[in-house]
Order: C-alpha cells, then structure tokens, then sequence
C-alpha cells in the first residue's frame, strides 16, 4: 500500500478551507485542515472531513441517467446524452425562440468548480437567452439591490481584524460560515477579536451559537428587523453619534432619512419587537460610539419579507457612522485572482436603474432582471404560464430546485411540465428524480480547483470576506472510481455548444471599480483542459494563476501591498441613504401596527436556521456527517413544546395558508417562544412525507411565491412564515 499526503481547497462551501487529503493506493481515505495554513490555522468542518467519504459514496451517480417512457431512469453515456439533450433544445429554441430557454446555477455550481460559473454565462448568451438564474436571488438578493440604490464605496469596510465592533443582524457565522466574521477558522477569529477588545451585538431571535458570544443580545420577535434598524438610526441621528466629517464629505440624503425614522421611537419600537428599550438605545450607542467596525445581516432577514429595505438601511448605518477606510489605509483583502481593483476614499453615486425592473422582464407579477439577477421565485411561474416567452426547458446545475425554492408544489408542477428538464447532479436528488436527463460529474477532488469563488465574497456585502489576500491552486488528486463515466461540469454546457454550433466567449470576473478585462473566444474544435480555462478566467489578475499555482499549500500575496487612495480632485459622487423609493417603502412599515395582530389559526412564526453539517440540500443524505441525527427537527421552546403535550421526538403537521409538512419535534431553549426553528432544503415532494424521520420535512412548501413577496426582487416570505403546530403521533 502506498499512502502520500496531498494539501488541497476544500469545496464543501464557500468557505474554501485549506485541506490536506491522504490518499491510500488512488482513494482518499481521509481529509483533515491544515495545520501550516497561516489563514485557516488547521480549521474544517465536518462537510469539508467528510469529503473522501463523499467522493466514495454509494450514493454517488457515476453514469449519467435518462428517463424512460416508465419514468424510470436507466444509465446513459454521457456523449450519447449530450447528443440527444442538443438535438431536444434544437428543435425548442427553434420553434419557441431563445428565451424558451432557462439556466438555474445552484450553491454547488459555484462551489465545485470556480470556472462553471463563466461557461454557463458564456453558453446562454451564445444561444441568445437572459433568462439565467440563480439561488442568490431567492436568498439575499437584497444586497446587491440595496447596493445599486444606495451606491458604493470605494475603500473597503472596515477590516474585522480592526474591527472595535460588530453588529450581526439574524447572522450566524460560526455556522454558515459567512457574515461579520471571516470564514477563515471563524471560531477562533471570533475568540482572538473578543480577548482584544472586540465589542459583539447580535440581533436574533434565537440565541444562536455566535448569540451566546455577544456583550448585548437582543431577542426580538421575528420579521421586526426594519423597525430595529430604523430605531437605531434615529438614536444615532437624534444624538450626533454619526461620523460627521464623513457624512459631509461622502453621504447625501440624510435629511429625509431623519425624517423616515422619526415615527421609529426606542418606546414604540421596542413593544412591536417585545425587546427592551433600554437595550435597543444601548446598542446604538455601542455601535455607533465603539468603532471602527461593521453591520450586516444574514438570510433570516433577508427571507422575512423586507430584503432590500433591510439591507438599504444596513448601509445607511455604515454609511452614517463612517465603517470605511480612509486614504492611506492599507486593503487587507486586495484581489489575487481577479484583476487589480482600484481602492479610493471616494463614493461611487447610486446606479438605482440598474437595482430593479431593467433588463429581461418577467412575464409575471410586473419582474424583472435586478442587480442580483433574474428573480427565481419567478421562474416556475414563467413556466407554468401559457403564451410567447413560455420557459420550456431548464438546466439545473449543482442546485436542487425541488428542495431549495420557495413554493415547493409550484416548483414541482413547473418542473413536470417542461419539455425538457436537465439535471447537472452528483446524486439522485429530488429534483433529478423528476428530470429527463440526470448528467453526472466529477467530484471536486478529481478536479483541479482553485480560490477565485472565495475572493467574491468581499465584494458581495459589507461584513463578508477574509483578512489577508490568499490564493491557493489544486491540481486534481486523485481519478474518478474505475468504470465510471463522469465529466467536469463546465463540459456537459461546452459539449453542448459544440453539437449546436454556437462559439463561447470567456470573460474574466470582474467587479466594481475592477480593471475590465476583454473576453476570449474558446476553440470549440479542441476541448480546452480545466486548467487552460482556469488560465482564461483568471487572465489580468494581480497576481498570475502560475504564481500561485508554485504554492499548492496556498499563500498570502501582500507584496506589494496595496492602499486606499485620495479621493479624485472633482469627484462629486455620494452615498445616497434617503433614496425616495426606500424612504417610502420604511414609511409603510411605520404605519403597521404597534403591537402585531395575532392570527388565532396560525398562531406560531416558522423561522430559518442552517446547521453545521450540511449546505442547502448538499449533505442530508451522507451519515459521516448526520451524526447519528436524518432529519431537520423542528424545533420549539421547551414551554411551547408542554403546552402542546409533545415531548422530543414527537409528529406534528406544521401548516401554512399555502400547504402543510410533518415535523420532528425538538426542544430549543434559545428560541422565543412561540416559534418554530427549522433549517430548509431537506426532505423531497409530498410523496416522500411518511419518511420525514429518515428525510426530513421541506419548509419551502409553506412558501407561496405569488403571495407576501417583495416588488423589487420578487422574493417571498420563507422565514417568518405564519403556521399552526398540531400533534399527530408519538414515536413508535
């Protein structure tokens, strides 16, 4: 037996964790963090160590599938399925035009494969169509929204390594591994930042794992987010904490925003959101007067109805209190794999035409493209709907539609009146049960990889992102299992541009304030090799793919070092924080009711949770990292769990106005009363509900797309949803 140790990027999230794989006669047997990385310090969570395993899994697809006349699926060769898979989209978009044809790029899309992501793109502009989608925008698409209506700064958010403190709105980082706290190992980041003096606030209404760490919890009611933020604002405002110098130099709007959070008293916002108002006016006081630092938010909110408006007035009070860095700072995420991106004290104005309703238009609800991208919680109604522009066949690649979207029984139908669903997937998940053809591909570490998805979270929101500028290449390590058939992800959309005769164009990633980098056309005779379109991707960038591929351990790049330049003699653009529509938007919210009306048949508030062993819909299914537990519980306070007669491990049906799921009850001290915790993706169609203890229960079916949502982003509630818990039966 030979064994050989080899360091590699763990791509079980976007995390990316340095990793080192032992590898036994061809197989990993083993996958650990890496002690020596300087960032990640030996960190990995349980998705990332459960890799070999993943990679040989018997549940893993190693031939790609068709669907037969029985509904049954059977293997196919994957040359065969993409012959015929062409041939099919053909005669669609022949007939029904481009737009007939819709792409989905799910969490694993950009996760397994960093250049996936461009190919996509590349293929559907190639065929003609917009309509590309993605699960950012059925998650935190408020965002990028917010950040189109508000503008951007130039220099970066304050880094959390000097970060005096954070506010975390319904984020939980030392779980997702995102938001507030770098992903780099951040349960040790998080204890070497409190031990320097770090002051933690944490709005949630569980008292989460990164809760139970902050100086000041406050535990509001669900959904109450907006007010809290308005409140705070007004604290801010109405006390001169903000930064003035920075404000009269960067900031317009702030007038009218003093005027919006007026009726958002400390008094009246702390009955709505039943928290103290004693702790609601120290904790503006703490974040305003304890920087530098930053605030951000996480999926809870973003899922309970006011994405764009949360987020919006997020940068608002990072905006007012001055969470940026100054001219002659040093970056200390400057790109390594993109294109050098140019860093100034200097505002870039508001791009509001470029937020919403631009671009593609839906043909449903009044939608339309946003700076997040198409709306998904659209797409299976653009399916559904009858008429010119029908979506009639769908790529789904690294996502599971069926367990991740909102409106399950909506998704499902749309699903099964397509004319053509394909199903890009490691496994048979739900949504590949239901797909005509299911293309199976490589496991990440028989691919090569590399750090480029990493570096976009800095650019994604305030509060994201790591603290040094790494960059770390793998080559593949070790060969598919023997007999198998199985392919790189970005092949099965170049193997189809082929058959169609279509030429794709390959385009470095590139963000605000990034220098462009023209396209490059693909040889579509010779397949280029993984690392050749690593090459094209990454082409311009500050630091060379080949620089970095010399240290397969991964390595800081700060040489040379990059700095925050003086604002443009000129430069007049401003962050906007009194945008008119958001203004009005936060005026609707004043006029709610103080004290929220109670809703006597659905009297519990289901709210969304991630747990640390799986991502999405990736990991339900893979006992090394269950531990023991196959179902996502639904958790109630232990007070609730008595008034109801249940005890742990009880059934009970949790219904919506929409529809209703089974659920495993668990008892959850840290939650409020009167809510029910559960993380979603799990579980599959209402066929499948009796096995909710082997599954788990999907909570997107409570979900209704067409009602509830928001008009910029389309997004519907799918946390803070209104349910009723009934008892069904004790266990066996």
């Amino acid at each position: 037996m030979s064994k050989v140790r080899r360091p590699t990027i763990c791509r079980a999230c976007h995390a990316g964790c340095s990793v080192v794989v032992e590898i036994e006669d061809g197989r990993p047997v083993s996958v650990q963090g890496d002690p020596d990385s300087p960032l990640y310090r030996g960190f990995c969570c349980v998705k990332g160590r459960n890799m070999a395993a993943v990679q040989q899994s018997p549940r893993r697809l190693l031939h790609s599938q068709k669907r037969g006349a029985d509904g049954r699926h059977a293997p196919i060769p994957v040359e065969q399925a993409m012959d015929e898979i062409a041939e099919r989209l053909r005669r669609i978009v022949d007939e029904h035009g481009p737009r007939s044809l819709a792409t989905y790029s799910g969490t694993m899309a950009t996760n397994a494969g960093a250049a996936n992501g461009a190919v996509t793109s590349a293929f559907l502009k190639a065929m003609g169509s917009r309509m590309g989608f993605n699960s950012n925008t059925i998650d935190q698409p408020g965002k990028m929204v917010a950040a189109a209506l508000c503008g951007r700064f130039m220099a970066p958010p304050t880094p959390f390594s000097e970060a005096s403190v954070v506010l975390l709105v319904g984020c939980n980082p030392l779980v997702a591994m995102s938001g507030g706290i770098p992903h780099t190992n951040p349960g040790r980041t998080l204890t070497d930042a409190l031990r320097r003096g770090l002051r933690l606030l944490v709005i949630d209404p569980r008292r989460s794992e990164t809760a139970r760490r902050a100086h000041l919890h406050l535990q509001p009611r669900p959904g109450e987010d907006v007010a809290i933020l308005a409140a705070l604002l007004r604290v801010i405002l109405e006390e001169g904490l903000a930064d003035r110098a920075f404000v009269e130099a960067h900031v317009s709007g702030v007038d009218a925003l003093r005027a919006a959070v007026e009726p958002f008293t400390p008094e009246r916002v702390a009955v709505r959101a039943d928290v103290a108002t004693d702790d609601l006016v120290r904790l503006a006081r703490l974040f305003a007067g304890h920087g530098p630092g930053v605030a951000t938010a996480g999926t809870g909110p973003n899922m309970s109805g006011h994405t764009t408006l949360v987020e919006y007035l997020l940068l608002a009070l990072n905006a007012i209190c001055g969470r940026f860095q100054r001219s002659g700072d040093r970056v200390a995420e400057p790109p390594c794999l993109r294109a050098p991106q140019v860093f100034k004290e200097q505002a870039m104005p508001p791009m509001a035409e470029y937020a919403y309703g631009f671009g593609e238009r839906m043909r449903v609800r009044g939608l339309a493209n946003t700076a997040a991208g198409m709306p998904t919680a659209a797409l299976a109604d653009e399916i559904l709907e009858p008429g010119p522009g029908r979506v009639r066949a769908l790529i789904s690649h690294g996502g599971n539609p069926v367990a991740a979207w909102p409106d399950q029984l909506k998704t499902i139908e749309a699903m099964e009146s397509l004319d053509l669903l394909v199903q890009i997937d490691a496994k048979m998940s739900a949504t590949a049960r239901l797909a005509d053809y299911v293309i199976a591909v490589r496991h990440p570490l028989e691919m090569p990889g590399m750090t480029l998805t990493q570096e976009y979270l800095s650019d994604y929101a305030v509060g994201f992102g790591t603290t040094a500028p790494w960059a770390q290449y793998t080559p593949a390590l070790v060969e598919p299992p023997p007999g198998s058939d199985v392919i790189d992800d970005w092949r099965f959309f170049y193997g189809l541009a082929q058959r169609l005769g279509v030429q794709l164009v390959i385009k470095p990633v590139s963000f605000s304030g990034t220098v462009r980098v023209p396209g490059q056309t693909m040889d579509m005779i010779e397949e280029p090799t993984t690392d050749a379109l690593f090459d094209m991707v990454t082409r311009g960038s500050r630091v060379p793919l080949d620089e970095v591929r010399r240290h397969p351990a991964g390595a800081v790049f700060d040489d040379p070092p990059v700095f925050v330049a003086p604002k443009d003699e000129g430069a007049s653009g401003r962050l906007d924080v009194g945008n008119d529509v958001m203004m009005a938007e936060l005026g609707r919210v004043a006029q709610e009711e103080t004290t929220p009306v109670a809703d006597a048949a659905h009297p519990f508030r289901l709210v969304s949770r991630r747990q640390p062993n799986v991502l999405n819909s990736v990991g339900c299914d893979e006992p090394g990292q269950l531990g023991g537990r196959t179902t996502n519980p639904a958790h109630l306070h232990p007070d609730d769990l008595a008034a109801l007669g249940l005890a742990e491990g009880d059934l009970v049906e949790i219904r919506s106005g929409r529809a209703g799921i089974l659920g495993v009850v668990a008892a959850d001290a840290t939650l409020r009363r009167g809510l029910v915790s559960m993380t979603h993706s799990w579980g599959d169609g209402p066929s499948r509900d009796g096995e909710v203890r082997e599954i788990g229960a999907n909570t997107g079916r409570l979900s209704a797309v067409d009602v509830d949502y928001e008009r910029f982003t389309g997004l519907p509630r799918m946390s803070n949803i209104p349910v009723d818990v009934r008892p069904l039966a004790r266990p066996s």
